[in-house]
């Protein structure tokens, strides 16, 4: 099959031939790490269709595309094209939308498979750097090793990016310095792309070998791609400005101007800089003269099953509409508009909303006008992004404004873009999120300023639930990704002056409420649905979405029984319970063994690079032998059979075939660090220990006694996380014939500057192998321990 019947056969009935660029960067030699190619030409299929040709012809390809896109919203359009190519194309191979909450697919556990992760640059640039936004925190070390190793990053639409385009360079280049397993390139795609954005300080010495992919003569030549580059569209100011926020004569005026320039029988886009200033819009258009009753609202504060709506209307059949957008049609959404509407913008995100009119080339003639916003009404850009803006559009002012045109004109007037600055990920820094210990105040080190830089809307995300007039119990279930509003942080500070919201503390291990001055990017806050802020109205299927001012009782998304877990606690075990029937440490064991072995095969010599690479087979099989060893202690089978009465006293449990919760005597109790502990003190190497310790993403670079632990009765006894220095394990089966004996439990490596203290020896194996390199093994163990876990709940998972 060659390149061309593969395109052809994922797009479906009809399709026509790739265009030759589309090719080039599916069957060349090596990836081009810049695609610099005009809006609408298809770089979305270039992009996955072509990671999935090299994946079956050219070895090195990364088993796993990551997919980062600017914006949430509408991030569902590239999920459901690629899950129709695959589809298309007959291929098993699973795409996931990353949306945070409780991750219902697991897609985690299975490292092996080829995937497709597709997500925000909240999402993703998180959890590549350990600090997973809307995300468990004990969760935070496998994405970040998933997301560093063996994949290769599409970052679409840079330019709306912002501080995250440094960031995304900055990991590439730690990368190549630090060491992964596999490959794991990044490319960068838009019609207003500059490579000095990427110029770095760890990724400046790739700067000399980096490959462009653009349109050549080939492409030009294509009928199909010459009528979008070509599609006519003219340029012309709108006789209004912006000068308030939302004020309700000039909203009016604005709803005027647009039904005014509506075409009868068309499509007309509006965009607008602000959510605040579009909802207004909205809903200023209702009933006005020449305005169609087919409207729709677009921005980035719905909940997905809203969102999902939204979309499907937008894919609709039926021409006469109008749309009103902010910023998030200007990446990942295909939408032609016969005339366009916009706000002024800084200059590259004016040529992707350009694209977005007669975007086809079957819409026009196109028409565009552009509304003048005043300098103090310049958020969410600056004032000077908006001027030069300015200056340019005068200079096309009744002219054309197609691709190939714009192409040309910056080419003569060298427009040079660039990006606000914002603070640098360092090494050092990287370095230091790899500890996902938070301080003793249960507080985390705010990666905002890496992420989206000094917006001041960044998001948190919100859920709501029917609490009527009590607090969340700690069993209130985990949020699921469909309950998840992003929502500026300062709109929410804003609604917690007079209302209540809740915050999950994995130390207390509750929901407790939240002050106003401890909102931060990447939190996930529980509104009670009494407490209003969002507008929907089930039975019209419309609404504001996120609205500070809306009092009317939200209507929540059920959760499914089946996905009802709550959230982790620092001492919590929830793959310990919910079994059709109980398991001993050695079945247990046994299955963890096989998956792993499993995983390890399927792999093949991706292990082979770095360090000892040699050994580490041998430190994964052996730490998934003593992996629940700690188990054995009296505080977590007191804990199973208070949970089970039942199990036989004569066995060691690992499971209790219930589904009660466990409660253990010691707070914070942590069986892991009794298993590292027993595997040092029987001899096993400590990268061993340490691969035991972080199987569930508690224990890693430090030991450390929790605030609200249990203390023994004498002072001077060491204790951290459940365990007493002295505590006893009995001799325990580990199955296949292995055995751990007696061990007296000795907690001396918590001390700092002891010959054998834990951190000092974790960080030097951090150090040693790389910081991406050693999350991928603890991740590799983590997944075979939930993989057998998920099948010993199954009722024929280990027959």
């Amino acid at each position: 099959m060659t390149f061309g019947d593969f395109f052809r056969q994922a797009m479906g009935d009809g399709a026509a031939e790739p265009y030759p660029f589309q090719e080039r960067f599916a069957v060349g030699e090596r990836l081009p790490e810049l695609v610099c190619i005009p809006t609408g030409a298809g770089k979305t299929a270039t992009a996955i269709l072509g990671w999935l040709w090299r994946r079956r012809h050219i070895s090195g390809t990364p088993r796993r595309l990551v997919y980062c896109l600017p914006m949430r919203v509408l991030v569902e359009q590239t999920f459901r094209q690629a899950k129709t190519w695959v589809r298309n194309l007959g291929l098993d191979i699973p795409v996931y939308l990353l949306l945070g909450g409780s991750e219902i697919e697991p897609w985690f556990l299975y490292p092996e498979r080829e995937a497709i992760l597709i997500g925000t640059q909240d999402m993703l640039l998180s959890r590549a750097l350990n600090r997973g936004y809307a995300a468990s925190r004990f969760h935070w070390p496998v994405d970040f090793a998933w997301l560093n190793n063996d994949c290769l990053w599409i970052l679409d639409e840079p330019h709306l990016m912002g501080t995250g385009v440094t960031t995304s360079a900055q990991l590439a280049g730690l990368r190549q310095a630090l060491g992964t397993f596999g490959e794991c390139p990044s490319v960068w795609m838009s019609a207003t792309l500059e490579k000095k954005w990427l110029d770095t300080y760890d990724f400046r010495s790739q700067m000399g070998q980096l490959q462009e992919l653009r349109l050549e003569q080939a492409d030009h030549q294509m009928p199909a791609l010459r009528k979008r580059l070509t599609a006519e569209k003219k340029l012309q100011a709108a006789p209004l400005a912006i000068t308030k926020e939302a004020d309700r004569d000039e909203i009016r005026k604005l709803a005027e101007l647009v039904s005014s320039k509506h075409v009868p029988g068309t499509q007309t886009l509006v965009i607008v800089n602000t959510v605040r200033r579009a909802q207004a819009l909205f809903q200023a258009l209702a009933g006005m003269k020449n305005v169609p009753p087919n409207r729709l609202l677009l921005h980035s504060r719905f909940r997905p099953p809203e969102r999902r709506h939204l979309q499907e209307q937008l894919q609709a059949a039926g021409r006469d509409r109008i749309l009103v957008a902010t910023q998030v049609v200007e990446a990942g959404v295909d939408l032609s508009a016969r005339t366009l509407l916009t706000e002024l913008a800084p200059w590259s995100s004016l040529v992707q909303r350009f694209g977005r009119c007669n975007r086809t080339g079957e819409d026009g003639p196109g028409q565009v006008y552009w509304i003048a916003v005043a300098e103090d009404r310049a958020a969410p850009y600056t004032p000077e992004e908006l001027e030069f803006a300015r200056e340019q559009l005068r200079k096309l002012e009744e002219g054309d404004i197609s691709p190939l045109a714009l192409e040309e004109f910056q080419r003569a007037q060298q427009i040079v873009l660039s990006l606000p600055s914002g603070q640098v990920l360092r090494r050092r820094d990287l370095l230091e999120l790899f500890d996902t210990a938070a301080d003793l105040s249960g507080n985390d080190v705010d990666i905002s300023r890496f992420v989206r830089g000094d917006d001041p809307d960044i998001d948190v995300q919100v859920f709501w639930r029917d609490l009527g007039d009590q607090e969340p119990a700690p069993e209130e279930p985990a949020p699921q990704p469909e309950e998840l509003c992003s929502v500026p942080a300062g709109e929410v500070r804003e609604f917690l002056k007079n209302r209540v919201g809740y915050v999950w503390d994995h130390l207390e291990e509750r929901w407790r409420k939240i002050r106003r001055e401890e909102v931060r990017p990447g939190l996930v806050i529980l509104l009670p649905a009494k407490a209003g802020g969002y507008d929907w109205d089930t039975q019209t299927g419309s609404g504001r979405g996120w609205d500070v001012k809306a009092e009317a009782p939200v209507p929540s998304i059920p959760v499914p029984d089946a996905e009802r877990e709550p959230e982790e606690a620092t001492g919590s075990d929830p793959d310990s319970i919910g079994q059709t029937r109980p398991w001993t440490i050695a079945q247990h064991t046994e299955h963890v063994c096989r998956e792993l072995q499993e995983i390890l095969h399927a792999l093949g010599p991706l292990l082979d690079t770095g360090p000892q690479a040699g050994d580490w087979r041998q430190h994964l099989l052996q730490a998934a032998c003593w992996h629940d060893v700690g188990k054995a202690h009296a505080v977590f089978q007191k804990s199973l059979r208070r949970a089970n009465p039942g199990l036989s006293r004569h066995e060691y449990w690992a499971k209790s075939g219930s589904s009660c919760s466990l409660r253990h005597d010691r707070r914070h109790f942590r069986h892991e660090l009794a298993s590292a502990l027993a595997a040092l003190q029987n001899g096993l190497p400590f990268p061993t220990a340490y691969l035991i310790a972080a199987h569930h993403g508690r224990v890693r670079l430090s030991l450390r006694a929790l605030p609200g632990e249990e203390t023994p009765e004498d002072p001077d006894r060491l204790y951290a996380l459940g365990i007493w220095d002295g505590d006893e394990l009995p001799a325990v089966s580990l199955g296949n014939g292995a055995v751990c004996p007696a061990t007296r439990l000795d907690l001396t490596p918590m001390l700092l500057g002891a010959a054998q203290s834990w951190t000092e020896r974790a960080v030097q194996l951090r150090d040693q192998l790389g910081p991406f390199r050693l999350a991928y093994l603890e991740a590799l163990l983590r997944s075979a321990d939930g993989r057998a876990s998920r099948r010993e709940k199954t009722e024929n998972g280990y027959a």
